[in-house]
């Protein structure tokens, strides 16, 4: 590693695909590689989290850093990589001394990191699809902790994420989401952007997460029944809430007979809040 170091003076000689073919990594499957060399597209998602001066920010699996390259070349604070494969952790350690500090490796698995070690502001990643879902919805839960998050995603998942009610892919993901933020599509990616190319479309997907009164448990539990059947009535899938659940709905504009699929965020929001009381 120190030898290959001696290859790069300075940070402005970097990137991803130099440190790629340098250090001679490979992709691994069970971490959900898929990198991004494309300057142009890193640099345009960067661009999507607006203002970065002297914030915080932490990126998930920087890989050989197309992502991260491009945050490190802004006015930022620090830069937090949580990476759980051993030889990109490495990696980045050894050219860590190329970012005046700015760079800090944690070689740790996401999705059991406590993000309130570091407190980041911005989270910017191209997330392993195997656990985006699985990594979104444990944010969600303390997503007003952060100001904005821009993250790829499947495609498929992406648009589960800003659905609307009465279409297919509206669930429990939908409206959680969009209940904790103001969530919208950025662009999305062809699988040729990518090496080794995924086998579907990717989505980059901005939030810029909003204060909420809920309970996110009880809410989050509310839902996880209400979407469990999609085709049973609203008023029998929450019956253990409330026998009221009919009642509530009508006032909410609704017929007795709705199902989950059928309901705003707005409303939903205020069925909880009904039921909970």
């Amino acid at each position: 590693m120190e030898r290959r170091q001696i290859l790069f003076h300075s940070s402005d000689q970097l990137t991803a695909k130099k440190i790629f073919d340098t250090f001679q990594n490979r992709t691994t499957k069970k971490f959900g590689q898929n990198f991004l060399f494309d300057a142009n597209i890193n640099r345009r998602i960067i661009a999507s989290a607006g203002d970065l001066t002297d914030k915080v920010v932490m990126e998930v699996g920087p890989g050989p850093g197309g992502i991260t390259l491009e945050i490190l070349k802004q006015p930022i604070k620090k830069l937090f990589v949580i990476e759980i494969d051993k030889r990109w952790a490495e990696v980045w350690r050894t050219l860590s001394e190329l970012f005046d500090g700015k760079l800090e490796v944690i070689e740790r698995d996401a999705l059991k990191f406590n993000e309130e070690e570091i407190s980041p502001e911005v989270i910017i990643s191209n997330l392993p699809y195997n656990i985006s879902t699985v990594l979104l919805t444990k944010w969600l839960a303390n997503f007003d902790r952060y100001e904005k998050l821009v993250l790829m995603f499947q495609k498929e998942v992406a648009d589960r994420l800003y659905s609307k009610p009465r279409t297919k892919l509206y669930g429990k993901l939908s409206v959680l989401t969009q209940w904790k933020s103001k969530v919208e599509k950025v662009f999305d990616l062809d699988p040729g952007s990518f090496t080794p190319p995924p086998k579907v479309k990717s989505t980059v997907v901005r939030f810029v997460p909003k204060k909420t009164a809920e309970n996110y448990k009880f809410f989050s539990l509310v839902l996880n029944d209400a979407f469990s059947h999609r085709r049973k009535l609203l008023a029998k899938t929450l019956r253990k809430y409330s026998k009221n659940v009919g009642e509530i709905l009508e006032s909410l504009g609704y017929p007795r007979l709705a199902r989950a699929e059928e309901i705003s965020v707005e409303n939903f929001q205020k069925l909880i809040s009904c039921l909970e009381k």
